[in-house]
């Protein structure tokens, strides 16, 4: 593969884990094909005279602490000088991050991973809705009383989610006995003015939330994020222990549902999270999970991003 000229838009380099960072997982892959390495972050990005530039420095990633050294003084390049451009900021979806996908939409030459007309039109709590046959039985609303009429109809409970948070940030279980339920409610949709995602509980949770990581619609590997006892959400955030894990039939057939609208919608690089028999989230702003599945004897997942870049229209 000829040399390239990588743009990264994430969140602070300062920030990054070396030990659990997808971010730089994938940049130290791309390092090792001597591709050219440039950071730039959300606020950087700019309309200049209808062109998309952004503000950026380039960089040398390392695998020890500091894990970045700046090879570059801060330059302002366009878009289009680089050949790939992987946008792996973080959630929240937020009005900065709805409009940092259309700056990237105007470019022409390079190719945005993952494609940011995608990344506006599938919200990662939402996308999954598209396939109802993968789904938990669940409902977007901001209305309590659609809620408690939902939650009156599920057997183990429900789960109510936050649409624009990551990591298990705002997730809550909910119980018919729940007296705190419309207080709860109120503080998820905050008294009603924003949407939530409420799904029916799955009680296999407790043997763990599967992450399966998926490149070009093919499913790579796998780990399973298993919860501390109590605990209702299988996020290493939160303290998830991890496992290795293989895919079953039914993941296999839960791919196959999706996999052909992944690759129309030039989402390369995602993120499915199965609990039991469902798919109950589609990750493509950022998923993580690949230094975890490396460790555990899985594939080498940053590699295979970058040899089959090229598949990626």
């Amino acid at each position: 593969m000829n040399k390239l000229d990588i743009l990264i838009v994430m969140d602070p380099v300062e920030t990054i884990n070396i030990d659990l960072d997808t971010t730089f997982a994938l940049a130290l892959a791309a390092q090792e094909r001597d591709f050219s390495i440039w950071i730039t972050y959300q606020d950087q990005l700019i309309i200049d005279h209808a062109q998309p530039v952004c503000n950026t420095r380039q960089v040398i990633f390392k695998r020890q602490n500091p894990c970045f050294e700046w090879i570059s003084e801060n330059q302002r390049k366009p878009l289009d000088d680089f050949n790939y451009i992987l946008m792996r900021k973080d959630p929240p979806f937020d009005e900065k991050f709805f409009f940092a996908t259309h700056i990237l939409s105007l470019c022409q030459e390079a190719k945005v991973v993952n494609r940011p007309e995608s990344l506006r039109n599938a919200p990662e709590k939402i996308y999954g809705l598209n396939f109802p046959q993968i789904n938990p039985p669940s409902i977007v609303t901001s209305d309590g009383a659609e809620i408690k009429y939902f939650l009156m109809d599920s057997p183990k409970g429900v789960i109510v989610k936050p649409l624009n948070q990551c990591g298990g940030a705002g997730i809550i279980y909910l119980s018919k006995q729940d007296k705190n339920f419309n207080s709860l409610i109120e503080l998820s949709t905050k008294n009603g003015s924003e949407y939530i995602i409420v799904q029916h509980y799955l009680p296999e949770i407790v043997n763990g939330d599967k992450r399966v990581i998926c490149v070009n619609g093919d499913p790579l590997g796998a780990i399973l994020r298993v919860p501390d006892p109590g605990e209702h959400r299988g996020n290493i955030h939160v303290g998830a222990k991890v496992k290795r894990v293989e895919l079953t039939k039914r993941d296999q057939w839960l791919m196959d549902q999706i996999r052909d609208k992944l690759i129309q919608d030039g989402l390369y690089f995602v993120g499915l999270d199965i609990i039991g028999d469902y798919i109950t989230e589609i990750n493509v702003t950022s998923p993580t999970g690949i230094q975890e599945i490396l460790k555990l004897g899985g594939n080498d997942i940053a590699k295979y991003f970058w040899d089959n870049i090229s598949t990626f229209s």
